[in-house]
């Protein structure tokens, strides 16, 4: 018994372990090697925020390790990065209800109490993302991350996320050319 509640508490933590934090898609018919400069796809009127020059340092730095090089103008890729804005619903506190009934066929009575339940909008963000082709300019490869940016963390806890978070997105980045068909 003992080894059977082992085996599954095992299987759990291997399943939870391969678990994305980032979903991954791109256009298998492109040839990603042939990529060796790329560019922001920013408006030069318009400040990079903290967020926004925490994502571009990290996309260098893996940008860098796939062997390409940043390109103030002419870059084979354009990168298009932003943080999706999303939020969920939180429903929180007690919630208490009371009620009673009586009746026959002929006659009904009945009362009920509730208490509301206190809804509250949790607002977050995903960082995404794009690999423009420039001389095409289709989207030829897209990462989001599916782990929620939210405006509580420090600036010591944004950094790491990023890294991480960008680390993750370009794991999935492909490196070989593709497989004729």
């Amino acid at each position: 018994m003992l080894r059977v509640g082992f085996a599954w508490l095992l299987s759990a933590l291997l399943i939870s372990g391969c678990a994305s934090d980032v979903a991954t898609d791109y256009d298998s018919s492109v040839d990603f090697s042939g990529f060796s400069t790329y560019q922001y796809h920013e408006d030069p009127n318009t400040p990079v925020t903290l967020d926004g020059a925490r994502i571009k340092k990290a996309v260098d730095k893996e940008m860098a390790l796939r062997g390409m090089r940043l390109s103030e103008s002419d870059g084979q890729l354009t990168v298009h990065y932003e943080i999706l804005e999303a939020s969920e619903l939180l429903a929180d506190g007690p919630t208490f209800s009371f009620g009673f009934g009586t009746g026959s066929i002929n006659s009904r009575y009945g009362a009920g109490v509730s208490t509301p339940t206190r809804v509250k909008e949790k607002k977050y963000g995903k960082l995404s993302v794009n690999l423009i082709d420039t001389q095409t300019n289709d989207v030829v490869w897209r990462s989001v991350s599916q782990r929620q940016l939210t405006e509580t963390m420090d600036s010591e806890e944004r950094n790491e996320f990023v890294q991480d978070q960008v680390q993750q997105m370009f794991e999935e980045y492909p490196i070989a050319a593709p497989q004729a068909k």
